[in-house]
């Protein structure tokens, strides 16, 4: 990887656990065989064993300072959208990373929301290089049973279920040109 990777989730959450999942703190991920499964099956520079030490989370207190962190650092154009209609949470960020140990908080993060949403085949993440052209996934997480699951499979975007795939291009596209639009183009430094 050398361009920054875009990441989008979209789950299946009621907007009470989605305040709840908001307003409670961090949890420090638990070192298990997916994430060692999932680390093993990437291809990175100078990679270096995981270990419990080297999962960690945001320093933030709570997870709301999560999306507002990224929120509020414009080159990320990250966005969050609650569809009360739907119950569906979209969200992310167009410029999100290019390193694997940088992701792995939010990673972390993602995990954190198995127990707040409600089933669903749909509830799904993905890192990959939605601007460059490159057919690589960084990272799909599936929701099942209850558990959010690194899928250490997923190394190509044929190998990510592709009507979730054609779902997060099209919202990704759209968002694209929303944020484009709200840019001020005078300001940048």
């Amino acid at each position: 990887m050398s361009e920054l990777s875009s990441l989008y989730c979209k789950v299946k959450i009621t907007k009470p656990q989605l305040e709840k999942f908001l307003n409670s703190p961090l949890e420090k991920p638990e070192l298990n065989k997916n994430w060692l499964d999932y680390w093993d099956s990437r291809e990175m520079y100078s990679k270096s064993e995981l270990t419990q030490e080297k999962l960690y989370t945001y320093n933030d207190n709570i997870n709301q300072e999560v999306i507002d962190g990224w929120i509020n650092y414009p080159e990320a154009m990250a966005f969050s959208d609650y569809d009360e209609a739907t119950e569906e949470w979209h969200w992310g960020m167009m410029f999100f990373s290019e390193n694997f140990s940088e992701m792995i908080p939010m990673f972390a993060f993602i995990i954190s929301m198995e127990k707040y949403v409600t089933e669903s085949p749909e509830n799904m993440a993905i890192v990959f290089p939605f601007f460059w052209g490159d057919d690589a996934v960084h990272a799909h997480i599936y929701f099942e049973n209850g558990k959010a699951i690194l899928n250490p499979k997923a190394q190509v975007l044929k190998d990510v279920n592709p009507e979730f795939l054609e779902q997060t291009k099209n919202f990704l596209n759209k968002k694209w040109d929303q944020l484009a639009k709200e840019m001020d183009l005078d300001n940048l430094d």
